[in-house]
């Protein structure tokens, strides 16, 4: 029986324990976060993608067939369109833009500083 541990911590400092058991042999999966089931799921014999929230990071738990072992990966997806992804690109989105309007300034008072002491 294969099991994994995923200890983690989200932006606010809460920390959370993910579990996975698989029984290889029957393909029998339950997945656990803090001591309560969330996933359980029956005959997993192949590849197999879940996804859900932990916190508020929406999470993607892949199950590779690779050969006759199975691997186990836990990542945090952020090209799905949620609400902390979207508010987080936009966020983004907004830096950039003020960072550009402050590199602009900066360019114009380099060139009127050029300028003036090359006029006087």
């Amino acid at each position: 029986m294969a099991q994994q541990v995923w200890h983690m911590k989200d932006i606010s400092g809460v920390e959370y324990t993910l579990g996975l058991y698989h029984g290889e042999e029957s393909g029998n999966l339950m997945v656990y976060l803090n001591n309560a089931i969330m996933i359980i799921d029956f005959k997993i014999k192949q590849s197999k993608d879940y996804h859900f929230y932990i916190g508020r990071e929406f999470m993607h738990l892949r199950i590779q067939k690779i050969s006759e072992q199975y691997e186990y990966s836990l990542t945090v997806d952020t090209e799905t369109d949620t609400p902390y992804n979207l508010s987080i690109r936009k966020q983004a989105r907004e830096e950039l833009n003020l960072m550009m309007m402050g590199m602009g300034i900066v360019i114009i008072l380099l060139i009127l500083f050029f300028l003036y002491r090359n006029i006087f």
